[in-house]
This record gives C-alpha cells, sequence and structure tokens, in this order.
C-alpha cells in the first residue's frame, strides 16, 4: 500500500514538474509511460487542479486542456519557462549574433538548454550541432557578458563614469560620459552615452543627441570607473531607445536628417524593413519615392550598398555627398 502510494506521489509530482516546463501532457501517452489507466491519470490531474486553486499564490495559473495539441497545459502568468521551439529560436539567433566569444556563447546556450527535458536538449543540440562546430567568435575575443551588466547597473543609477577607450584607429582616448543606454546592432553591443559637458537646459533633445550624443563598442572598453557623482535629464530630453533604433544604421550618428530617395525594383519590403521610418510616397509599378528620419553617416554606407537601385533626391547636401563618393569610385576604378 505505501509503495502504491509512494509511486502515486511520484508520478503526481513528475507530471507537475512537466506541467511547470511548459511542456504539454497527454493523458494516454502518460498512462502507458506510468503503467497505469486513463481513470488513475485523470485523478492525477485533477489533484493538481485542486491544489492549484487552493493555493493564493499560484492564483493566475490554470491547468486546462488543450484541443489543439491534443494535452494538459498550464497557463498563467508564473509559468514562464521557455518551450522548446522559442529556445530553439533564441540559440538560432544567438548563434547568427557571433556576439559572444565560445567561452560565453557555450555558457548562453548550456543554461537554456538545461530548462528542457533530457529528449528536447538533445534533439536541439543535434540541430545546431554543426552550425556551433563552425561558430567563428568575433576577432577581438572578450568577454562582454559582465561588461554590459555592469553599465546596465550605472545607466539605471545615473551615474557618470570615467572610460579609457581604444578607438578605431588603435588610439586611445580617456572621457567622462554619462551613459543612457546599451543597445546591440550588427555584432556588438554598444554604450550610448552623452558628453559630460553636456548642458541639457537651454537644448532640445534633436539638439542633444545631434551634438552631445556619443556611441562606443562595448569590447573596446580597455577600462571604467564610476565617479562619485550622478547626473540628472529632463524627462523632455529623455534618450529613447526604440526612436534612437529606429533612424540609426549600423550604428553610425551623424546630423539627423530627412532622406528622399527613389527605389527601382519589385522587393521593397526588405526597404521598408531596414528603414522603420520609412513611407511611401509615390509608386508608379517598381518605382519607389521613399522618405525615411535618418542619421546621416550609417544611412550612407547603406545607400552604397543598394548600388543602382536607389537614386537620393534630397537633402542636397547628401546628393552631393554620394556624388563626391561617386567620383572617389571612379578614380579608384579609372574609369
Amino acid at each position: 500500500m505505501y509503495k502504491e502510494k509512494d509511486h502515486r506521489v511520484h508520478r503526481i509530482l513528475s507530471i507537475y514538474e512537466r506541467l511547470v516546463k511548459g511542456k504539454v501532457l497527454n493523458k494516454e501517452q502518460l498512462a502507458l509511460e506510468f503503467g497505469v489507466n486513463n481513470k488513475s491519470i485523470q485523478r492525477d490531474i485533477e489533484q493538481i487542479k485542486f491544489y492549484l486553486a487552493n493555493q493564493p499564490e499560484y492564483a493566475s495559473l490554470e491547468l486546462q486542456y488543450s484541443r489543439k495539441y491534443r494535452g494538459y497545459q498550464l497557463l498563467g502568468s508564473e509559468n514562464q519557462n521557455l518551450k522548446r521551439e522559442g529556445l530553439l529560436a533564441m540559440v538560432k539567433i544567438l548563434l547568427a549574433s557571433r556576439a559572444f566569444n565560445e567561452k560565453e556563447m557555450n555558457y548562453l546556450i548550456n543554461t537554456l538548454l538545461n530548462q528542457l527535458e533530457l529528449s528536447d536538449r538533445k534533439l536541439i543540440k543535434e540541430l545546431i550541432g554543426n552550425e556551433l562546430f563552425n561558430y567563428v567568435p568575433l576577432k577581438h575575443n572578450r568577454d562582454v557578458l559582465d561588461k554590459v551588466w555592469e553599465l546596465s547597473e550605472i545607466i539605471h543609477n545615473r551615474q557618470i563614469i570615467e572610460v579609457s577607450y581604444i578607438r578605431g584607429d588603435h588610439k586611445r582616448s580617456r572621457r567622462h560620459l554619462k551613459p543612457v543606454s546599451i543597445m546591440f546592432s550588427d555584432f556588438y553591443f554598444y554604450l550610448i552615452a552623452y558628453m559630460e559637458e553636456m548642458k541639457y537646459d537651454s537644448y532640445s533633445s534633436e539638439t542633444l543627441n545631434n551634438n552631445y550624443l556619443r556611441v562606443f563598442r562595448v569590447d573596446r572598453f580597455e577600462n571604467y570607473r564610476v565617479i562619485n557623482r550622478q547626473f540628472y535629464l529632463p524627462y523632455s530630453n529623455r534618450f529613447e531607445e526604440g526612436e534612437f533604433r529606429k533612424r540609426i544604421q549600423f550604428m553610425f550618428l551623424g546630423e539627423l536628417i530627412k532622406l528622399k530617395f527613389e527605389f527601382y525594383g519589385s522587393k521593397i519590403e526588405p526597404v521598408l524593413d531596414r528603414l522603420p521610418t520609412a513611407t511611401i510616397l509615390e509608386q508608379d509599378f517598381d518605382k519607389y519615392v521613399i522618405e525615411a528620419e535618418v542619421y546621416g553617416k550609417g544611412i550612407v554606407m547603406w545607400l552604397f550598398s543598394q548600388s543602382s537601385s536607389i537614386k537620393v533626391l534630397s537633402p542636397p547636401s547628401l546628393v552631393e555627398e554620394m556624388k563626391e563618393e561617386l567620383r572617389r569610385l571612379s578614380n579608384m576604378y579609372n574609369l
């Protein structure tokens, strides 16, 4: 009798643990696994439902039968475990980002996969095996996880920092910064910060961004330390990551401009995805006139990547910049 009772307790705990992990459980399969009939499994499920209903801290949880998946699943805000589909997608994104060295990449992937049952873990490892084996980290090969977290805490606490930074030309610079955001783009994590000398009282948010905002690659920080001072940024001048991301290309700043160009081709969707602020002003078969608000330096790189598919119409300064770059290219290739 005691063995039978222990077996049932183990069975209920096993079912509950799987439900908490986000598994969808089929009653017939559970009956076969545990060597009992369907009625026994149904009683186990009812017991779990009764337990959840009588625990105030689990009030948001609900054990329901899903006709779509033909099984029981636990629904509610407390059920935070990702399903295998979500974990596979996250691992794929991590590998494609190439943002981490091998040590940190393996740590992140293994931490994610440890949330799964052994069979799902093995399956995902098999699915990503070749990609993981051929993974090529970035040339700097530095740890970035701790820096991203530490800088994020500094941002939260509105602290000024002194940094030693290695620029792209390998020269070292020291600065005092007012960090406002950590962002990821095109392989790298970036710190977005205002120069300490900015005076926000007399400037608009746009002026601050054009004149005092700077972008730094996190992996290039040689060291940084918190200065025992905090800074204040009025709500009207707050830095808005979402709006910034819509307008920045390759994390190159430049002046915020209103870009107008013609696009020739049938595949307009990638253009609109690349430029979230873009609107189509005119369309004539495979010719589009598009307007977008963007930062100047990065957009030039993207415009040239589109070759003859794009013709810049305005602003005039950007048209002249495109012409000058084309002249340099012509001279380079002796055209």
